[in-house]
């Protein structure tokens, strides 16, 4: 329930006529009604009472590169982790641009997720440490595929290290 302008990236708020008249749809009065309230519900449509009009409601309150590191950043600094591609794409009309830049800057890192979603994590650059080549070989060349959370558990118990609990019954 929002018009964009092409030249603006500018979204703004439409009545239900406009946007009936913009989707070209021919609704009777009922179901004018019933488009109108089902908007009103939507979590996603914020409703302005005072001008009767439908706005689109992103999940985060983000325009612009600036906002985007602010929130990326506040993520990682609240351990609250990343924000879903998909999430960023509905907030900034040129999302590959700002993307783009800041991956090119060095302070986004892009997590593909087994569901092929990518989430979006702020790159704090001041705590990497250079790794020489002969551990990042060896690192790789382990694989834990056929180690289970009880394997690990037990081995970490074999050798003094105890395991924090999760609250969750391993058995």
């Amino acid at each position: 329930a929002v018009v964009s302008t092409q030249s603006t990236g500018e979204r703004k708020p439409i009545s239900v006529e406009d946007l009936i008249k913009a989707i070209r749809l021919d609704l009777d009065p009922h179901e004018k009604s019933w488009l109108a309230n089902a908007l009103k519900e939507n979590i996603k449509v914020e409703y302005d009472r005072e001008k009767d009009k439908f706005a689109f409601k992103p999940a985060y309150p983000i325009h612009n590169k600036v906002d985007l590191l602010t929130i990326l950043r506040d993520h990682y600094e609240t351990g609250m982790g990343g924000i879903l591609e998909a999430d960023v794409k509905e907030c900034i009309m040129k999302h590959d641009e700002v993307l783009e830049e800041l991956k090119s800057e060095g302070l986004l890192r892009v997590v593909a997720r087994s569901d092929k979603q990518s989430v979006l994590f702020y790159r704090d650059t001041s705590i990497e440490t250079p790794m020489e080549s002969q551990f990042q070989e060896l690192w790789n060349s382990v694989s834990v595929r056929e180690i289970t959370e009880q394997d690990i558990e037990n081995y970490l118990k074999r050798v003094g290290i105890s395991t924090q609990s999760t609250g969750h019954n391993t058995k």
